[in-house]
């Protein structure tokens, strides 16, 4: 028998994660079919360890629930959806026909984009896509549902979310992870941690749920939902009444901490700050002496804070720790909320060709209110055709019950680029298959390190995919757009991306190199980049304790507690806080095809106290109906000792379609919008819980 012929190829994992693990892909070439998936153990961050999920990632690639071929729906929009297979030519005459129609007769804005991290490769992430919008003048979508209120925090206070990234958590003597789950969302961080505790530092994980990181913790603090800024502000109080604050750094350093250490810091006592939170005295103060001890700290806060109502002053005061100590005279110590701002620095203006609108000046959506846009009679024009990739809108966005009511509209013209037969291709007049990551070219820049990466395709796309790139350069052809940008190749705008004059982290990296390494690491060490002597990205390159920003959005000029739900009445009627963690085995709802991931996490869960469950004569396994004004789920019971009286945990994401009334937890959330960066409040939500 002939030895298969094989070929190696270095792809990065394009899905929602800090990491964007390299990857080793073996492909039999006489199959020509990828027979082979592994890490790649040269990289210095994710050294070969792959999650459970990207594990499977061959079984996406090749599963039965693949979008193969274009198809047009022939019959209702909803769960029971018929679809016909068409040719590419057919669905793309019916797309363009719309958008011609709908352009002519109601204008640009009535024809809405809607993406996200389907992919978070900065090509099909906002490449090929924004210039076909820009030269038709669509609407623009706020691509707010993540980390909006994180980053908006960041920027007001440090100019941008920067920090150290996870490979210098070993030189610090303590770690605080404030609101992450590490060991499910941030896998690669785990090794590092490891290896300071191996070396002597303290571990403190700060949640209100008892999780998997929890358990590889010295210290489990467990604060209310929605507390954390109160929890911050009485650390730095204790602090500084100590004598523990570093003075000369915040002279130098920082805009504004006078008033902050006379006028707001007096207020967070432990009393206060106890009553707030739910903690004992003893645990406040015990964290603010072992904080205030070290110089040598690393915080890493995660998205999961920025959710709640209050979420960005959260992240604002949890981010002036490492201020109030002088902890960032370390470079491996201070706070790392993420690395995007730094990564995703390229020239737009060179990739997305904003000189296409030509003048036009597009309306804004905020994808958080795409259920209220869609249901507006009174919005001038009305959305008359949504485009939808990269998202699945029916599961992802806020309010579902809302938004699938607005997508069932019979006047509403949708169209989906997607990967699998997802909810949202159920209410699609037109669903067109999407490939995968193995199957074409892109650039990847992580946000939870400072490793560029080049995925390559390793084998050719299945059935009759395309990528977004190649679905937008189809598009633009069909549409008549002359402009010779519609033609530039993949290879050229990764090239055009990867500038050091622009981003002086790109500095000694080519297109060359990463094809034939597949990865290198950004130029941290830059001058540019050097904020102890440089100063911070601010307008005054000091850090803004006291912030002009936050006192315009009627927030106050600094950081404090505020009540994330102030109608008492709603929360006697609610008196069970949702919150909605990322799963275990799912990113989103993206693995959900995956047989074996699906049976790990075999329905939907809701973690609930003992207490609480007890009241509602609720066992462990029971089915439940979880409630409120907005909407409702669904969720089998596990009762937790561990978990805080008033709160309970269910899955984020979860597709719709696995769950008893087809709804997920987003169900439950109203489309009101964060403190500061108009962000969603997934975990700013109350409902009642009964069995069903």
């Amino acid at each position: 028998m002939q030895k298969p012929k094989l070929k190696t190829v270095n792809v990065t994992c394009p899905h929602d994660c800090p990491d964007t693990c390299s990857l080793k892909v073996t492909v039999d070439m006489t199959l020509k079919k990828a027979v082979h998936l592994t890490g790649d153990n040269t990289h210095p961050i994710t050294k070969g360890f792959l999650c459970n999920k990207v594990n499977h990632y061959l079984d996406l690639v090749y599963n039965e629930n693949r979008v193969l071929y274009p198809h047009i729906r022939i019959g209702p929009k909803g769960k029971n959806a018929k679809f016909k297979r068409v040719s590419w030519d057919h669905a793309l005459k019916l797309v363009t026909k719309n958008l011609k129609d709908t352009e002519k007769k109601y204008g640009g804005d009535a024809i809405q984009p809607y993406s996200y991290s389907g992919t978070l490769g900065m090509l099909g992430y906002w490449g090929m896509s924004e210039r076909f919008w820009n030269k038709m003048g669509a609407a623009r979508l706020g691509r707010t549902i993540c980390i909006a209120a994180a980053s908006t925090a960041g920027i007001y206070t440090y100019g941008a979310a920067c920090g150290p990234a996870i490979d210098e958590v070993p030189n610090n003597d303590l770690i605080i992870l404030w609101g992450t789950n590490i060991v499910s969302t941030h896998v690669h961080m785990v090794p590092f941690v490891e290896e300071a505790k191996k070396k002597g530092a303290k571990i403190i994980c700060i949640d209100p749920r008892e999780t998997r990181t929890a358990a590889l913790s010295d210290w489990h603090i467990q604060p209310k939902p929605g507390t954390d800024a109160a929890l911050a502000l009485g650390m730095m109080h204790l602090i500084v009444k100590k004598k523990k604050h570093d003075v000369a750094f915040l002279k130098k350093h920082t805009s504004g901490y006078e008033g902050f250490l006379k006028e707001v810091l007096p207020k967070y006592t432990p009393e206060k700050v106890s009553r707030i939170t739910g903690l004992k005295k003893e645990v406040i103060i015990q964290l603010a002496q072992e904080y205030g001890a070290s110089k040598k700290t690393y915080i890493r806060p995660n998205y999961g804070l920025n959710r709640h109502r209050n979420g960005g002053m959260m992240v604002r005061a949890i981010m002036l720790l490492p201020a109030i100590t002088g902890a960032w005279r370390n470079k491996s110590s201070g706070v790392f909320v993420g690395s995007i701002e730094e990564m995703w620095n390229v020239d737009l203006g060179k990739l997305q060709r904003p000189d296409l609108l030509d003048g036009k000046n597009p309306r804004s959506i905020n994808m958080i209110k795409i259920g209220e846009a869609l249901n507006d009679k009174k919005l001038n024009p009305p959305i008359k055709s949504l485009f939808v990739w990269n998202s699945d809108v029916a599961n992802c966005a806020p309010d579902t019950t809302s938004v699938r009511k607005g997508l069932k509209r019979q006047d509403l013209f949708t169209t989906v680029h997607e990967t699998f037969w997802t909810d949202s291709c159920n209410y699609a007049d037109v669903v067109l298959p999407a490939d995968t990551a193995l199957e074409h070219l892109d650039l990847n820049a992580p946000y939870g390190h400072y490793y560029f990466s080049l995925s390559q395709p390793a084998i050719k796309p299945l059935g009759e995919s395309k990528s977004n790139q190649d679905l937008f350069r189809e598009l633009a052809k069909y549409m008549g757009y002359k402009e010779k940008c519609f033609n530039q190749s993949d290879e050229s705008m990764i090239k055009d991306m990867i500038d050091s004059k622009h981003n002086p982290l790109f500095t000694g990296i080519t297109y060359e190199k990463l094809k034939k390494k597949g990865w290198m690491k950004g130029n941290v060490s830059h001058k540019r980049r050097d904020y102890l002597k440089k100063g911070w990205p601010t307008k005054d390159g000091k850090i803004q304790i006291y912030s002009e920003d936050t006192k315009k959005l009627g927030l106050g000029a600094y950081p404090n507690h505020i009540e994330e739900f102030k109608d008492k009445k709603l929360k006697k009627k609610y008196p069970i806080q949702i919150l909605s963690p990322a799963t275990h085995q799912f990113i989103g709802n993206s693995f959900v095809p995956v047989e074996r991931l699906r049976n790990m996490a075999s329905r939907p869960t809701i973690e609930i106290s003992k207490k609480d469950a007890d009241k509602r004569k609720i066992k462990d396994g029971d089915l439940c109906k979880i409630y409120n004004g907005v909407g409702e789920t669904y969720a089998y019971a596990v009762v937790m000792e561990s978990m805080l009286e008033g709160v309970a945990s269910t899955q984020k994401q979860y597709r719709g379609s696995l769950v008893k009334n087809g709804v997920n937890a987003n169900a439950l959330n109203t489309q009101d919008v964060t403190d500061m960066g108009e962000g969603p409040i997934f975990y700013t939500v109350l409902a009642q819980i009964k069995r069903a």
